[in-house]
């Protein structure tokens, strides 16, 4: 063997060829990757989480405070017998008997005014036997999530 033949051999041995090198290149990127990519849903599960919770506490407070200020006589004629969807912008035109200021709760700094939708469900032979008003307060808290609460204004 030649003097030559036996560097090379050593080379070949100890090194890591171009293919090598590029095969775990490529794993490192991947597993970096995937990495992120977790790191960035699990974030956004966690502020979309806090999100709601905020959200249900700023749907409490406005079913709580229509059923304290409304009554089932006031509902059921501004109804009028049919379903009345009420949000920020609409609230005043419709002469709710209800306050507008439902829509200007703030929480944790953010104004849930044009995210929050409620909608007074028309009447049936049944609410108006018993002279209840079904309600739900729909809030998006987050991109495209929505919490939905429901409420009740009885006689």
């Amino acid at each position: 063997m030649k003097w030559g033949e036996c560097m090379h051999r050593q080379l070949n041995h100890r090194g890591f060829t171009v293919l090598e090198a590029i095969a775990s290149i490529f794993i490192i990127s991947l597993a970096l990757v995937t990495g992120i990519s977790i790191a960035i849903n699990v974030r956004n599960q966690t502020i979309a989480t806090n999100d709601r919770i905020l959200a249900v506490e700023v749907g409490t407070r406005i079913r709580d405070e229509i059923i304290s200020t409304s009554t089932y006589a006031d509902l059921s004629t501004w109804m009028n017998g049919s379903e009345m969807i009420v949000t920020s912008t609409t609230c005043a035109s419709l002469n709710s008997p209800f306050s507008c200021d439902v829509f200007t709760y703030v929480s944790d700094g953010i104004t849930y005014d044009t995210n929050v939708t409620i909608t007074f469900l028309a009447p049936t032979s049944e609410s108006q036997t018993y002279q209840v008003v079904y309600f739900e307060i729909q809030i998006e808290y987050y991109y495209h999530r929505y919490l939905t609460l429901d409420g009740i204004v009885y006689e």
